[in-house]
């Protein structure tokens, strides 16, 4: 399983590649993000890429934690965090792309 996220960091730089492609486009919506998570101003390649990141990361700290807790090298409420905050990323990442999704259907649904 460890194998199967590290093979995502490439697919996250990518994405990360792309999106800042977006930002120097110049799309910059108004976004309502905190203040923790992107500076004021920040245009939304650079968010989706942060997100991006961070699921992936969240996702490889789950599993090495998950790895320390079967070896009894880590506590298990350790373990339970770690895992539950991959679990939340995870559903933020499908809850992302089913929006993107529905967008995309909207958007080629429009009459020009």
């Amino acid at each position: 399983m460890l194998n199967a996220i590290s093979a995502l960091a490439p697919v996250a730089s990518q994405v990360t590649q792309g999106l800042q492609g977006l930002g120097a486009a110049g799309v910059r919506p108004g976004l309502g993000t905190d203040a923790a998570s992107a500076s004021p101003g920040a245009d939304f390649g650079s968010v989706f890429a942060n997100v991006a990141q961070n699921f992936v990361d969240n996702l490889a700290q789950g599993e090495a934690q998950a790895v320390a807790g079967v070896q009894g090298k880590a506590a298990v409420q350790d373990v339970v965090q770690a895992v539950m905050s991959a679990e939340q990323s995870l559903q933020l990442a499908m809850a992302m792309r089913d929006k993107v999704v529905a967008a995309y259907q909207q958007f080629t649904q429009m009459q020009v």
